[in-house]
């Protein structure tokens, strides 16, 4: 099983950071299309080694869904606090944080924004980082460290930091903002939404989706 982790950690790892390494040739959406990838093979090393994607908490609809909302709004509690209180630390210790490319490059019209909603909030960000990381890297980091004392421990922190690296292009405070970020989402799964995805989904899905619409509308505004 340990080896078995270790390859398909391997393999994650080369196409997540293979693609991410795009946006120094200028691909454009890097982000969309790096979790992209990074999902798609992650689901098929899933079916590759026969598990289902309710081991990785995509489970039906029905299961549990009479507490989705208590933890999704749970959920959104842990971001938004995080968010809010990693920001002050962080930015007063590491100095400004570096705006990523989805707030800054806004849209020219509604049509645009919507596409960028369902796209990059709801596709990329919500589906995707949610499976990637809570899911698939999160299941597969608890194999590898599984025997240790704190095999649980160990997995949420090292998703975390894959997480935080992963948000590189916003600088160090954004590297350390959202490695803070992803630690507290992977201990809320872990103890409050167990084999349950959906909620951390909606959850980062609505978040960012808040965000994103803020910042549109102040474009527009100002402009």
């Amino acid at each position: 099983m340990k080896q078995r982790a270790i390859i398909d950690l391997a393999i994650l790892a080369v196409v997540f950071w293979g693609v991410w390494s795009l946006r120094f040739f200028g691909v454009a959406n890097i982000g969309l299309w790096t979790m992209l990838a990074g999902v798609g093979v992650g689901l098929m090393l899933l079916k590759l080694r026969g598990q289902s994607f309710a081991s990785i908490g995509l489970v039906p609809w029905s299961q549990g869904r009479d507490k989705l909302w208590p933890k999704t709004l749970g959920t959104l509690a842990v971001v938004g606090l995080a968010t809010i209180g990693g920001a002050i630390v962080f930015i007063s210790l590491l100095g400004p944080l570096q705006a990523s490319p989805a707030m800054t490059e806004q849209p020219d019209t509604i049509g645009l924004f919507l596409l960028d909603i369902l796209l990059g909030v709801w596709v990329g960000a919500a589906l995707g980082e949610e499976i990637f990381f809570r899911g698939l890297l999160l299941g597969k980091f608890r194999v590898l460290f599984s025997g240790a004392k704190s095999a649980t421990v160990y997995a949420i922190v090292a998703q975390a930091v894959w997480f935080g690296a992963g948000h590189a292009g916003q600088g160090l405070t954004g590297i350390v903002l959202a490695g803070f970020i992803g630690l507290c989402l992977g201990f809320y799964y872990i103890h409050r939404t167990p084999g349950n995805l959906w909620p951390m989904i909606i959850a980062h899905g609505l978040a960012n989706t808040f965000t994103l619409t803020l910042s549109f509308v102040q474009s527009v505004a100002a402009g």
